[in-house]
């Protein structure tokens, strides 16, 4: 079976390959220490399912632009390896212009996916650290209720940093604790660093 020329199984590929890059690399990137408030957003999935979706768009547009992108390489006469690579390079497919636009005499500017991606990529990503700072906010609430004395509440922190952190981590981390001056912002700043687990072990609710 085929869509828009391309094989519907190398079109899912791309578009599954797509999806979990862009969801590894937002996370990675974004939030380290905190994926499970990230997860938990709709927007988080719209996001990563629009990449999957301009990834396979990318592979189905490849024929057309040879001009704009070739990709060379061991095994890429392989269409499944061809349409693997697409979605793992689906940030650089967006580069791909599918056609341009003349505003005046010797002036012009190219419209692809990346256009279309600037209509919705901000928005979306803006509603994502809303939604995670509504989850951080409703981990740390109940915490920092419970552990209310400041001092003890920074004792607590300093007292639980991982001894594999590298030294430099380790001093900034002292340095934010000790700049803190409630156990609402304590409690936040070493869940930055050692993320949900052990700021759970260490502020039980």
């Amino acid at each position: 079976m085929q869509l828009f020329g391309v094989d519907a199984r190398m079109l899912a590929l791309t578009f599954v390959v797509a999806t979990v890059v862009t969801g590894f690399e937002l996370i990675t990137t974004k939030y380290p220490r905190t994926p499970e408030f990230a997860t938990k957003s709709r927007w988080f999935y719209a996001y990563i399912l629009t990449y999957g979706a301009l990834g396979a768009a990318g592979l189905v547009l490849l024929p057309f632009v040879g001009s704009e992108v070739t990709m060379t390489g061991v095994g890429l006469e392989n269409p499944w390896v061809k349409a693997l690579l697409v979605g793992f390079s689906v940030k650089a497919i967006l580069h791909i212009r599918i056609f341009m636009v003349s505003t005046g005499p010797n002036q012009s500017f190219p419209v692809g996916l990346e256009t279309f991606v600037q209509l919705f990529e901000p928005w979306m990503l803006t509603s994502l650290d809303l939604d995670h700072f509504f989850f951080q906010q409703a981990f740390i609430r109940p915490r920092a209720a419970k552990h209310a004395d400041l001092a003890a509440a920074r004792e607590a922190a300093l007292s639980n940093i991982p001894q594999g952190f590298a030294a430099e981590v380790k001093t900034a981390l002292r340095a934010d604790i000790n700049n803190c001056t409630t156990t609402q912002e304590v409690i936040s700043a070493y869940l930055k660093y050692v993320g949900i687990r052990l700021t759970d072990s260490t502020f039980p609710p």
